[in-house]
């Protein structure tokens, strides 16, 4: 399974909203969710930037669900991500701080979450960062990716065409890391 993913940052979701509506898109729910993320200074280049192909992986809580997720990350090509269910977050954090990862940053959010076709669309209210469309696509091979990027942008295009897509997925770790 390879996630093909764009986002935008967007003023508001009003319009979009509106959009998802003419176009039948469903609301599969809507979460409140904290994420742990963890950085390792072999990902990282010399101004804390996750390098091209690192491993990125983050503690995600949901309505007191847990979950241990390693993200691959490739800007504009897709990564890898696996996931484990965690019973208790304090053993997550030991676990990782084993393998020499170190807690990062907290990111909290509030996500409506819709599905179109074979498409999930995103809408984050990020605390302390603003309002984010994204727009994920699950393809099974690496050949299919391209094609997957692309109907995303031309879904952003339809449904919110003033945004701008960011490359950036998560921008900095804390220097305390390295």
């Amino acid at each position: 399974m390879i996630e093909v993913e764009i986002r935008a940052k967007v003023d508001n979701f009003d319009n979009i909203k509106n959009k998802l509506g003419e176009i039948k898109a469903a609301l599969q729910g809507s979460i409140h969710q904290i994420d742990k993320i963890f950085g390792h200074p072999m990902f990282l280049d010399s101004k804390n930037m996750i390098i091209e192909g690192g491993i990125v992986p983050r503690i995600r809580s949901i309505n007191n669900k847990y979950l241990l997720e390693f993200k691959e990350i490739r800007r504009t090509s897709g990564g890898i991500e696996l996931s484990s269910e965690l019973n208790n977050i304090g053993l997550g954090v030991e676990f990782l701080n084993k393998l020499s990862f170190k807690e990062a940053f907290t990111i909290d959010k509030k996500r409506e979450s819709y599905k179109y076709k074979n498409f999930v669309i995103d809408l984050d209210n990020v605390d302390k960062l603003g309002n984010f469309i994204e727009i994920e696509r699950i393809v099974n091979l690496p050949e299919e990716k391209d094609s997957a990027r692309q109907e995303c942008i031309n879904l952003l295009a339809l449904i919110s065409p003033n945004s701008k897509i960011e490359n950036k997925k998560i921008r900095r770790l804390n220097a305390g890391i390295d």
